[in-house]
């Protein structure tokens, strides 16, 4: 109801050059966190911010670059968040701190979390503009890793990040789609989640 009342507000009414990149970006991140990225259509998307069908290809010359868009800006956001939770000067700590900061997003942001990582971005092919975000990603963890572990060599840091990144990527994906299952009383996700970065750091370890 309240997104036909905002369609019926701003229908008719010009959107100016220079917001409406942004209005789209705004509605577009709406609807995916609302009803996720599959069904999003750019006309769909003008019909809900009052434009016409033409004007979002001022912007975004299709869907593709459309979503684009917005998982880049996922990625900027999950970055800066994570910048704030890594408070401490200890790496190690430093690391835990990212570590869960991931699982925190991947799980309140579930479906915009399936677009960065999980959508026809990432497959064969991947957007050039996703490949940089993830690059910028690895680079953050791998140069926390190498502070936390200086002692090991470049082969051996890579398997045990590669291992380590596996074992909390994977749990995000499985929980985002129900599929992690322990004996009961099943232990809250949150509390799992910081058993498994735990134990993840000990592959780190000699």
């Amino acid at each position: 109801m309240a997104t036909l009342q905002l369609t019926k507000d701003r229908r008719g009414r010009p959107s100016h050059r220079e917001d409406l990149r942004q209005e789209l970006l705004d509605a577009a991140r709406a609807f995916i966190v609302r009803e996720g990225y599959e069904n999003l259509s750019i006309r769909r998307l003008a019909e809900e911010i009052g434009v016409s069908s033409a004007a979002p290809y001022n912007h975004f010359p299709d869907r593709r670059a459309l979503l684009i868009a917005v998982a880049t800006d996922g990625y900027r956001l999950m970055f800066e968040e994570s910048l704030q939770a890594m408070t401490s000067n200890d790496p190690r700590h430093s690391l835990r701190a990212l570590l869960l900061d991931f699982l925190r997003f991947a799980k309140q942001n579930r479906r915009l979390f399936s677009l960065m990582y999980e959508s026809e971005l990432v497959r064969e092919g991947m957007a050039p503009e996703i490949q940089e975000a993830q690059d910028i990603g690895f680079r953050r963890l791998h140069e926390i890793i190498l502070a936390v572990v200086p002692h090991l060599s470049d082969r051996e840091r890579g398997i045990r990040t590669a291992t380590l990144w596996c074992a909390v990527f994977g749990f995000a994906l499985q929980t985002n789609r129900s599929m992690i299952r322990t004996p009961q009383p099943e232990p809250e996700h949150d509390e799992l989640g910081a058993a498994l970065v735990e134990r993840s750091l000990r592959l780190l370890d000699d």
